[in-house]
């Protein structure tokens, strides 16, 4: 082979190596039994993590969390264990800006890539429409936060009220595919916030409820309604041990070496 050739090929060995990798969970939250409030953060229940409430102190308002059982409305045999998500005097605070309340999780990728991301919601009748998905690199900078591209809005989900999303399925997971962004890989400092959003198809600056009215959109009334969410799961893939990539420079140089020899 030419020395180019003996180079694609390696390129492609390396580039298998990074790819080839089973895809597995490092960090989770889920839940197996009912956790009374209140609660602002819990540990990831695999790995090392912490979910936080955010937000709900707007306006002197306290974050309560607790875990209950839920169970769908289009497939009321389906149920899981749920971390719901709100203020203690029920609801969200109209004035807090957008993507300011809801549920934060931190957690390190470090010797993880090809990173993804699958959550089940969960929204009652008088929730908020609007869902935004988040991620920063950096989770001590505040500015850094991201949307993920979503079905309506990039990073905006849209409720199916008084149900999981996606009801029609037995099974509703959103799953997110995070490998572009290559800063997500081996990251001590990484994040995912499933936050509020303003009304995504009026296009209003104002928190929208997940039920319609007469076929129409109504803004939001501030007093009630909450999230839950299960099955959070961070996946990833082993990043390849430098010991690893070394035997592969080792065989470029051998057949490199190889080939100069056969030459001489």
């Amino acid at each position: 082979m030419k020395n180019q050739q003996i180079l694609a090929v390696a390129a492609l060995v390396v580039a298998s190596m990074a790819t080839v990798q089973a895809q597995s969970v490092f960090t989770a939250w889920n839940f197996s039994a009912v956790q009374a409030a209140p609660i602002t953060s819990l540990p990831a229940t695999t790995g090392s993590g912490t979910a936080t409430l955010i937000g709900f102190g707007y306006n002197s308002g306290t974050p309560s969390g607790d875990v209950t059982l839920t169970a769908g409305t289009a497939h009321s045999s389906f149920s899981e264990y749920l971390l719901r998500v709100r203020n203690a005097s029920g609801g969200w605070s109209l004035g807090a800006p957008q993507y300011s309340q809801g549920l934060e999780l931190d957690a390190s990728t470090v010797g993880e890539q090809n990173i993804g991301f699958s959550f089940d919601w969960y929204t009652t009748t008088q929730g908020i429409r609007d869902l935004s998905v988040q991620y920063n690199l950096n989770t001590g900078n505040s500015s850094g936060w991201t949307a993920i591209g979503g079905t309506t809005l990039a990073g905006t989900y849209v409720a199916t009220p008084n149900d999981y999303y996606g009801a029609a399925s037995s099974s509703p997971t959103i799953t997110l595919d995070l490998s572009s962004i290559t800063g997500a890989n081996n990251d001590p400092n990484f994040g995912i916030r499933l936050v509020s959003a303003f009304d995504s198809t009026g296009n209003t600056a104002s928190y929208a409820s997940a039920t319609l009215v007469s076929g129409s959109t109504v803004p939001y009334n501030g007093t009630s309604g909450n999230w839950r969410f299960g099955n959070l799961d961070l996946t990833g893939s082993p990043v390849p041990e430098p010991s690893s990539l070394a035997l592969v420079g080792i065989g470029i140089a051998s057949l490199l070496a190889y080939r100069r020899n056969r030459q001489a």
